[in-house]
């Protein structure tokens, strides 16, 4: 009878613990997208890219022409 009531309470415990991980993930993923939301791309990757001089540019591809 012991040994059941042990496995009963470990399996108790092992729902609860996954069910207050699960809540603490879905908290934390429900920040994250509220701070990525407000503020777009993040300030310290703008920083580093107009400290590293870091520009988007349009690559043209040009073709191999023949015969000229």
């Amino acid at each position: 009878m012991y040994v059941i009531s042990e496995c009963v309470t470990c399996v108790v415990l092992a729902f609860t613990l996954s069910a207050f991980l699960f809540a603490f993930c879905v908290v934390l993923l429900t920040i994250k997208q509220g701070i990525e939301s407000r503020s777009g791309t993040s300030r310290a990757l703008e920083k580093a890219g107009v400290l590293l001089g870091i520009r988007p540019a349009a690559v043209v591809a040009r073709h191999k022409t023949f015969g000229r």
